[in-house]
């Protein structure tokens, strides 16, 4: 009998461990970090992942879950597109797809507000199809301009209070 409730025990202790393991797996990652994890994720099913303006919300099928604060950055996740799209928020790297999958593109980010360069150069469209962009918080006018074959799209974007972490309405054309 003892050798039995010992062996529940020992289950049970190992089902703690395994059930908290997939948070565990976050608990000391920055917002980045865990958003560059959750690409692993996509199209899985075995996770739901969102960034949100404040932070990150991870839940796992074993029950787990973590929030992870985004502190002074704020995630766009931006799908130029060429034909469809799909109406989005706040982005889900473990499920929202974008039309265009690894395509490379050239990218200006400008601040209006002060004429900064934020970012300039060329970038890579992920698996997934989305750009992911950490901007500063609390700018009000980023001017984003995606060019891909001599398409171009472009959308004044913010970071302020609850602006949108998914940005999936910049056709090229």
């Amino acid at each position: 009998m003892k050798v039995l409730s010992l062996f529940a025990l020992l289950s049970a202790v190992i089902s703690v461990s395994a059930f908290a393991n997939e948070a565990d797996s976050f608990k000391n990652l920055t917002a980045p970090q865990a958003l560059e994890k959750a690409h692993s994720y996509h199209g899985k099913g075995t996770a739901s992942i969102q960034v949100l303006p404040n932070e990150l919300v991870a839940k796992f099928d074993d029950g787990s879950q973590i929030k992870i604060p985004t502190n002074d950055q704020h995630l766009l996740s931006i799908a130029p597109y060429e034909y469809q799209t799909h109406g989005c928020t706040y982005h889900v790297p473990t499920g929202c797809q974008g039309e265009m999958v690894e395509k490379t593109m050239q990218v200006k980010i400008v601040d209006l507000e002060t004429n900064q360069v934020l970012k300039y150069g060329q970038v890579t469209t992920q698996k997934d199809g989305f750009i992911d962009l950490w901007m500063p918080k609390d700018r009000q006018r980023l001017q984003v301009t995606f060019t891909y074959n001599d398409k171009t799209s472009t959308q004044v974007l913010s970071t302020v209070d609850n602006a949108p972490t998914c940005i999936t309405t910049m056709k090229l054309s």
